[in-house]
């Protein structure tokens, strides 16, 4: 049966499109955007006069909305475990721990998410000792809001058969050489497998699923670029996005990007509009606020330390070029500027082979310190940066800290990076921030905390303007994935994903539009979320 009809009128459209920005009125056929224009242009479309009628009530529509870097399976969990965001110090975690141990068996899990010990007083992470010591039977695992750093106690070794003898660059001993109970990146893998076995089983897994990206959806989300990421415990769970799919249940596309073997995807574009292959992934480094990030100089905070580089250059050199030869596009997590060194120097290495299939380019994500040599030579490989505005107001507090004030022009430089002519993509790392885009494209406008400080803007010159921060979320993402052609835009011909927001964005003072708002989200020209 033949679906009506749809109009969208009395609203601000912004089309994404930079020869004809704005239009008055859009009509949708089906799954498609079948005319865009004045609102006497398109009511002369034939489909108009039996179109179904929506007003926008003066308020932006765009296009769907992307997060172009997050762990959607890791989203989900942990919305079923204990959140440490809140927690203010590392007696307030033991305290919670605690807690949670009385309201649980003595085989259960507790496993914490999301703590920031930068944000304490005393920023020492809880330790083996102390977990112990507070004398509960359960296997405890918390981890950082980073995702690059576990603590673990000794119950949660014993399960994964450990002892607090192991050794390995992630394993963090103090002066003593004593364990401290902290894992770095993947030494953590054991201790994460083994709550996974006793914790997660998977058995409403797509249900969660399914209930997170309508999250998603109400947040104006049409699209994700999610990453599996084994190595880190953050794989996601392909049989569950398959049974979705298949059910025609997927409430948003999916890319999918991972760390390992993919049952029957090989090259990058395999799939369909609702869930197609992205291509490999591959951590070169860890975090800024973990101090895992790897530098070419030591953290002013811990000269000690460069942070720590997972990778040879010799297998990232290796693996990029298989994947090329494959042709699956790479997407590469470097933070800090020895890895985005390691990163160039790779695809330096693989400039003699043809083009990767359908235009599409290799990606970087985060890119946070990042030096201008270094923003010439991503533009010359071609390299497309994925960054998370929203690290902005997380990581101010600690970046003159780790980095030092006379590198600060290197750090989060997303203008720098647009003048230079890079491609960037917008996204919130989720599980380590919140998935809403406004909140991104707030810190995109303003580079301030939340509470509005510091006033005029966190190195103001590399705030971006609103339109440059949309572009992030909508039109930019598809262009990293060789789908423009489709997605994006508010243009005739494009896939009719479309947010109406809940006013005039034009006209709202910067430091609101972090409270922006779907009223509607269409996918696929079907209304999938509705206030």
């Amino acid at each position: 049966m033949r679906k009506q009809a749809i109009g969208i009128k009395g609203g601000s459209i912004w089309t994404g499109d930079l020869m004809s920005p704005w239009a008055e009125a859009l009509i949708i056929e089906g799954n498609e955007i079948v005319a865009v224009g004045s609102l006497d242009d398109v009511k002369a479309h034939s489909a108009s006069g039996e179109a179904k009628w929506i007003d926008a009530g003066g308020a932006t529509v765009i296009p769907g909305m992307t997060d172009s870097h997050l762990h959607l399976t890791a989203l989900s969990r942990q919305q079923a475990a204990m959140s440490l965001f809140e927690a203010s110090s590392k007696n307030h975690i033991l305290q919670m721990v605690r807690e949670r141990a009385g309201t649980l068996a003595p085989d259960d899990w507790i496993y914490g998410v999301r703590f920031d010990n930068s944000r304490w007083p005393d920023t020492a992470l809880p330790t083996i000792a102390e977990l112990d010591g507070l004398g509960i039977p359960n296997p405890v695992l918390l981890l950082r809001v980073c995702a690059h750093i576990h603590v673990v106690n000794s119950r949660a070794l014993r399960e994964a058969g450990l002892s607090s003898d192991l050794s390995g660059a992630g394993v963090v001993r103090d002066e003593k050489g004593c364990f401290t109970g902290a894992l770095h990146e993947s030494f953590a893998h054991p201790v994460v497998e083994a709550m996974k076995k006793n914790s997660m089983k998977g058995a409403g897994e797509a249900k969660a699923l399914r209930e997170t990206m309508t999250q998603l959806v109400s947040e104006g989300i049409t699209s994700i670029h999610t990453c599996s990421a084994a190595s880190y415990g953050l794989e996601e769970n392909m049989e569950a996005y398959a049974a979705l799919h298949m059910a025609k249940e997927l409430p948003l596309r999916i890319v999918l990007y991972s760390d390992g073997f993919v049952p029957s995807w090989v090259k990058s574009g395999e799939g369909d509009d609702w869930f197609r292959y992205g291509g490999r992934k591959l951590f070169l480094d860890g975090s800024l606020g973990g101090r895992t990030a790897a530098m070419t100089f030591p953290y002013v905070d811990d000269p000690s330390t460069k942070g720590m580089l997972n990778c040879e250059s010799s297998e990232v050199r290796r693996v990029i070029r298989e994947a090329h030869e494959a042709g699956t596009q790479v997407q590469v997590h470097a933070i800090g500027d020895a890895a985005i060194d390691q990163f160039i120097e790779a695809l330096d290495g693989i400039r003699n082979l043809p083009p990767l299939p359908g235009g599409l380019r290799h990606r970087i994500v985060h890119v946070q310190i990042c030096r201008p040599d270094q923003m010439e030579s991503l533009l010359r490989l071609g390299a497309i940066c994925d960054i998370q505005p929203v690290f902005v107001p997380s990581d101010i507090h600690i970046t003159a800290l780790r980095i030092g004030e006379e590198r600060l022009g290197w750090a989060y430089a997303w203008k720098d990076m647009l003048r230079k002519g890079l491609l960037l993509t917008g996204s919130s790392d989720a599980p380590v921030e919140p998935t809403n885009p406004w909140r991104g494209i707030w810190a995109a406008v303003t580079r301030t905390e939340d509470n509005g400080e510091p006033v005029g803007g966190w190195l103001p010159g590399q705030k971006l303007s609103l339109d440059e921060a949309l572009a992030l979320y909508t039109t930019n993402p598809p262009r990293a994935v060789g789908m423009e052609h489709r997605f994006g835009f508010i243009k005739p011909g494009m896939a009719a994903d479309i947010v109406i927001l809940d006013r005039d964005i034009q006209k709202a003072p910067p430091e609101t539009l972090r409270e922006v708002k779907p009223v509607i989200t269409m996918v696929g020209g079907e209304i999938k979320f509705e206030i």
